[in-house]
């Protein structure tokens, strides 16, 4: 065993203060942050998601190619990103949750500002989440090690991202209900508790260790080479384009839409007391409540699912299978009155083998990077883990852009935060559209993200097979540099 324990509970406690930041940005509040506390026309937030999308997708792999090419005088490549990223990526987190004025005369002011501020954003984030995913690649050279490592990694980053991305919200909406506090000022304020809060807590990610180190002079020369590799890497284009198909379930970005403008107010009973200080965003917490905790379960069999399904990947198409199954059984069932409570309840079994996707995800980008050593005798952490982060990020941007899009054209105008929203205020289209895209569009982004995986021929026994012979050729190596 090379990972202590005291240094698996830093890094996993980093990384909780990560996804605390990052629930303010990669969640739906996001798109509704945009639309209805920052009232930027939806048309708008459509656009500017997908071009900060393009960014991300130009960013990241440079980002990676760059960190690959590159390492510090104590030969480290990836921890020192772990030290010195946090606090800026704090910084301009509180800066694009500023909003300076609701105008439409500055318009192309404030979406100026905010596009410049998130390309910052991105940028130092990127360096940070690099590094963060990089080195479980490099923490152990036993598999078994790292994949349990990655397991417990993608266990407390999705856990915690699941519970801040759909408390904050509603936490927020508490508050401004409760003190009678504007959502623009409230919003800073959650900025900077659980933004910049987070980043902070992000620095204990550094106690990680980096231990497979390989000579940087052995490594790539250039961006184009650093490409060549990328494009040799079959196992992560195919991870990579399964998710892009599953970033077409954009419906998921309009559940707190459907909440505010398809359910009563007195939902959850007469409204007084605290149900009286919960509205779309504290139900759309609900929601994924139901919907997502079970996946804790699915992170727990994670590992026994792979062999229950001889792989990672064949658990990642099972998982697809549940989601289009129970989405589908929810729709027919709808969600008029008491029927909306079974609909989730549904929608929320078919997500407990979901809760192992990332772990499933990121074992299978640690093999693709032990593959290509095997395959070409260089190790791409830096540029393999920038695609991953790359494309969650447009993944996700796609999704905020497709349901911001689809608003546009369901004619739908937001009622300022501040003022009173009332059911059947939106139009035709919207009415009768929103419950067939918040249930079925995820089901279909699941029979897409199936196809790629197909291709997919990355058996246990040749994992087994690579992880021998790298074994040999590193002691080889040892022996030869002593």
């Amino acid at each position: 065993m090379y990972i202590a324990k005291k240094e698996k509970s830093n890094y996993y406690f980093g990384l909780i203060g990560q996804n605390m930041l990052y629930s303010l940005i990669g969640g739906s509040f996001f798109t509704y942050f945009l639309t209805d506390i920052a009232l930027f026309p939806a048309i708008a937030v459509s656009v500017m998601l997908v071009v900060m999308k393009v960014w991300d997708g130009v960013n990241d792999p440079i980002v990676g190619s760059f960190v690959d090419k590159h390492s510090f005088k104590n030969g480290e490549k990836l921890r020192p990103f772990l030290k010195y990223t946090p606090l800026p990526v704090g910084i301009f987190t509180v800066l694009m949750f500023i909003v300076f004025s609701t105008q439409e005369s500055l318009l192309w002011l404030r979406i100026s500002y905010f596009v410049i501020m998130y390309i910052c954003w991105d940028l130092s984030y990127t360096f940070q989440d690099v590094a963060i995913w990089g080195i479980t690649a490099c923490v152990s050279p036993d598999s078994s090690e790292r994949d349990r490592f990655v397991q417990w990694a993608r266990t407390f980053g999705s856990i915690s991202y699941g519970i801040f991305s759909a408390g904050i919200p509603m936490a927020l909406e508490m508050v401004v209900n409760a003190t009678g506090s504007t959502w623009k000022l409230m919003t800073i304020v959650f900025a900077l508790i659980f933004g910049l809060g987070g980043s902070m807590m992000s620095l204990r990610c550094y106690q990680a260790q980096e231990r497979i180190r390989v000579n940087v002079n052995d490594q790539q020369e250039s961006l184009r080479e650093s490409f060549a590799l990328l494009f040799k890497n079959k196992m992560m284009l195919l991870v990579t384009a399964a998710n892009l198909c599953g970033a077409l379930g954009f419906g998921a970005n309009l559940v707190t839409y459907f909440f505010k403008y398809k359910i009563p107010a007195d939902f959850l009973g007469n409204g007084e007391g605290i149900w009286g200080m919960i509205g779309a965003l504290g139900l759309t917490t609900i929601y994924y409540a139901i919907t997502s905790a079970p996946g804790f379960i699915g992170m727990m069999l994670a590992d026994k699912m792979k062999q229950w399904f001889h792989g990672y990947k064949n658990v990642l198409i099972f998982m697809q299978i549940c989601n289009i199954v129970t989405r589908t059984i929810a729709f027919f069932i709808g969600f008029e009155g008491n029927k909306l409570w079974l609909s989730m309840l549904i929608v929320g079994i078919g997500c407990i083998p979901n809760g192992a996707t990332s772990i499933a995800q990121t074992s299978i980008f640690c093999d693709s990077i032990d593959y290509m050593e095997y395959k070409t005798g260089k190790r791409t952490e830096g540029v393999t883990f920038s695609i991953q982060t790359s494309f969650t990020k447009i993944s996700s941007g796609i999704t905020a852009g497709l349901a911001a899009l689809t608003l546009h054209l369901l004619h739908y105008h937001a009622i300022d935060a501040e003022g009173v929203v009332y059911i059947g205020t939106q139009s035709q289209a919207f009415e009768s559209w929103i419950w067939p895209l918040v249930m079925l569009t995820p089901a279909i982004a699941s029979v897409l993200f199936i196809i790629p995986l197909l291709f997919l021929k990355y058996t246990p026994e040749e994992r087994h097979k690579v992880e021998e012979a790298l074994k040999e050729r590193r002691a080889v190596a040892e022996t030869e540099s002593n």
